[in-house]
């Protein structure tokens, strides 16, 4: 199987709008995206790779309608790979989501492969076929694209339909092509999922350990940064870094004056400073956050080891690695609270290991 394939470049509404035209509504797309994100809370969209079984496209979305790409997503079936990034860059530029999708690495990961493989080593494992590595991390805004860079975005997707067409044999033998199913509509429901404001401050390593006022500041801080990072387009820590929101809860300063003696930059203490102090004041000092839960005791780390031993004995006899079967934080919860079932555990992974646990721990 050649390396190299044609593809159509479609970077105006006229030659989209006509090759949509064609499109059978039912046909499955293997789709790609490359965007950029590195200075930006909002991903940008910088290029779309097709493949539709028969012919591959790439599209540039810098230069096409949104509502022509959300014409291309909305309805479909789509192939991906390790698609979570790229259906939380679909939402958020189109508003839309596919009506189904198939990811090959999780696919790969129930047939009995690592839980986060990649493309080219599936590619390599399934197909025989060795690709370069190409250019994995380069500037996806710059136009003309290089020569390099198409070679490496065609390639993302030429080979999603036989991998997926081996993969789905597999399954099917395996009689494990519901799992599948499963995983991926669970991926398509989190991709529209954002966090409580009330929440991101757990994200902030070391609040956790914080006394309570101090808690409650942070989690005020941390819900501020976020409305402001969103509206500026900027990542969360451009607008203040985690250090600097643990240090204000700490000392929870009433005035610009003790703004500038912690140290802040001046430019921030101007365009922010009123605000912080606002929002330090606003904490519900009354109603501070939960501590999270804290380390294992040694009663649970006891139980958490042999629960983890059934674990490994199951995926061994499935087939599986074991943190497909069963991730660290889901055995830690039902370690903690067996009552209560993280969702992954119901469905497929039920029967197979959830109620095991369940009665071993009874």
């Amino acid at each position: 199987m050649s390396t190299s394939a044609d593809y159509q470049w479609l970077d105006s509404d006229t030659a989209l709008r006509a090759w949509l035209a064609g499109l059978e509504p039912q046909t499955p797309l293997y789709l790609d995206t490359e965007f950029m994100r590195e200075r930006v809370f909002w991903a940008q969209l910088s290029l779309v790779q097709i493949n539709t079984g028969r012919e591959m496209v790439l599209i540039d979305p810098l230069q096409v309608s949104i509502e022509l790409l959300t014409e291309l997503v909305a309805g479909r079936h789509l192939v991906m790979h390790g698609c979570s990034e790229d259906l939380e860059v679909l939402w958020q530029s189109t508003g839309r989501l596919p009506a189904s999708i198939g990811d090959t690495q999780v696919a790969a990961a129930l047939t009995g492969s690592a839980l986060q493989s990649g493309y080219q080593r599936l590619v390599s494992d399934w197909l025989g076929i060795e690709l370069p590595k190409g250019a994995t991390r380069t500037d996806w805004l710059q136009r003309p694209l290089s020569a390099e860079q198409l070679r490496y975005a065609v390639q993302d997707v030429q080979y999603l339909a036989p991998l997926a067409e081996r993969l789905h044999e597999r399954l099917h033998e395996q009689g494990r092509l519901s799992w599948w199913q499963e995983e991926c509509a669970r991926m398509l429901r989190e991709a529209t999922r954002t966090p409580e404001a009330t929440e991101l401050w757990r994200q902030i390593k070391g609040a956790g350990k914080l006394p309570p006022d101090q808690r409650a500041v942070v989690q005020s801080l941390a819900a501020w940064r976020d409305e402001q990072a969103r509206a500026r387009n900027l990542p969360r820590g451009f607008v203040i870094r985690d250090q600097d929101l643990l240090q204000l809860a700490e000392r929870k300063p009433a005035s610009t004056g003790e703004l500038r003696g912690m140290g802040l930059h001046p430019a921030m203490i101007r365009r922010d400073g009123e605000a912080l102090l606002a929002r330090i004041q606003a904490a519900d000092f009354d109603h501070p956050p939960p501590a999270p839960a804290g380390p294992p005791d040694r009663a649970q780390r006891t139980l958490i080891k042999r629960l983890r031993e059934e674990v490994g004995a199951k995926a061994r006899a499935l087939g599986l690695e074991p943190e497909v079967l069963m991730r660290r934080r889901w055995l830690e919860a039902l370690a903690r609270d067996p009552e209560t079932i993280p969702e992954p555990l119901t469905g497929w992974r039920r029967e197979l290991i959830t109620e095991p646990l369940l009665e071993l721990m009874a």
